[in-house]
């Protein structure tokens, strides 16, 4: 056994549903192939069923759900060399009590993204008081478990330069949100189609249609369609776009079921992404606020389809414009990167083999389990 850790996020992650989901599942794959002893403890203290039983099959232990986060920080957490803590809102509730029951554990702090900066930017956009009063307390209450922890982890090339500034003496390390690499469509065909992704895409030509997905519990995500379809879309039939919009994700509320037409499908929640983005040319994130890293850029690239998007979803990617995304942040402008991409073969088949290139040395995780390890193998040299 490496090590032990108990992990402890808002709820169990549901990968299939949402991006931070997603990046959790991953740290925990790695971590238990790395041969670490892992507990992992929902705050809500919900069995969440056939999620719950696809940590199991990892080996991971799950804390019993009846069982109080406190008695489980007493137990499990005192055996703990490191501790796990996904977002401010959980961290913030058990940090003391951690450090109080576990003294000898280092905690390990992971924002997901800096909820302060994503919601300073709403802020900003919105003019509302509210959002703005919301945004200072996270801003107080994230720098300060960022302070105390034994080290901290953020997504973004850019978060890490900002904390630089703000807390120059914490540990901050920054390792992009990882994703597994799509795996193999059964026989001979699927197989042929998971090697091309080696190589420069074919078949553009025979799909239609562009996509936006995520999960709509998470504001920007409903902003971002609705500003789409209200200051872009119109562009973009006035430019002779003839296809269709495809709003896919999980949680799809009122005003985006309300936006459904002819030529926009609000799909909701798909379970298989590998059909989803095989049929279609191109994928958007037209994100005007936000922070950390965007999954479903990464997920778009890992399948090798090309994406038009704003330069805050692109925010610390590394992704250079016109070689492996197209960023766009006005209408018109956005409206005419689709129009282009969506009709020039050649230029979608190198962004989006490009695009790929990129994913498997950023976002996969061959490229960052390493970077992850190493995080928790300092750590623990230092009990």
């Amino acid at each position: 056994m490496r090590g032990r850790i108990l992990v402890v996020d808002h709820s169990t992650p549901t990968p299939d549903r949402d991006s931070g989901s997603a990046s959790t599942f991953a740290y925990l794959r790695i971590l238990a192939s790395a041969g670490f002893h892992i507990t992992f403890a929902p705050a809500d203290r919900v069995d969440a069923g056939r999620y719950t039983r696809a940590l199991q099959a990892l080996g991971i232990a799950i804390a019993p759900a009846g069982k109080p986060l406190a008695d489980v920080l007493g137990t499990e957490g005192a055996r703990c060399d490191v501790l796990l803590f996904y977002r401010a809102e959980v961290a913030e509730r058990i940090f003391d009590l951690a450090r109080s029951v576990a003294p000898r554990a280092k905690i390990l702090f992971h924002p997901v993204d800096l909820h302060f900066l994503r919601l300073e930017r709403e802020a900003a956009l919105s003019g509302d008081a509210n959002h703005a009063a919301e945004a200072n307390a996270m801003r107080v209450t994230e720098l300060d478990l960022i302070r105390r922890a034994d080290a901290t982890i953020v997504v973004s090339r850019y978060e890490s330069r900002l904390l630089a500034d703000l807390v120059p003496h914490a540990p901050v390390h920054c390792i992009p949100i990882l994703r597994e690499p799509p795996s193999p469509r059964a026989g001979l065909l699927g197989w042929r189609r998971f090697c091309r992704r080696f190589e420069a895409p074919r078949g553009h030509a025979s799909r239609r249609n562009f996509v936006f997905i995520g999960g709509y519990g998470h504001r920007p995500n409903v902003d971002a369609v609705l500003w789409f379809v209200r200051e872009v879309w119109p562009v973009l039939i006035a430019k002779g776009y003839r296809d269709r919009f495809i709003i896919a994700g999980s949680a799809v509320p009122p005003e985006i079921v309300a936006l459904a037409s002819d030529r926009i499908e609000v799909r909701g929640y798909v379970a298989d992404l590998a059909s989803l983005f095989d049929r279609c040319r191109l994928s958007i994130a037209p994100l005007r606020y936000g922070g950390g890293i965007k999954g479903k850029i990464v997920s778009s690239l890992s399948y090798g389809v090309p994406v038009v998007a704003t330069s805050i979803a692109t925010e610390g990617m590394n992704l250079r414009h016109g070689q492996d995304i197209l960023i766009a942040d006005e209408p018109e402008a956005m409206a005419e990167e689709i129009v282009t991409l969506y009709g020039d073969t050649k230029l979608r088949q190198r962004i989006s083999a490009n695009g790929l290139a990129a994913f498997h040395e950023q976002f996969s995780e061959t490229a960052g389990a390493a970077k992850v390890l190493a995080v928790f193998d300092t750590l623990m040299a230092k009990r």
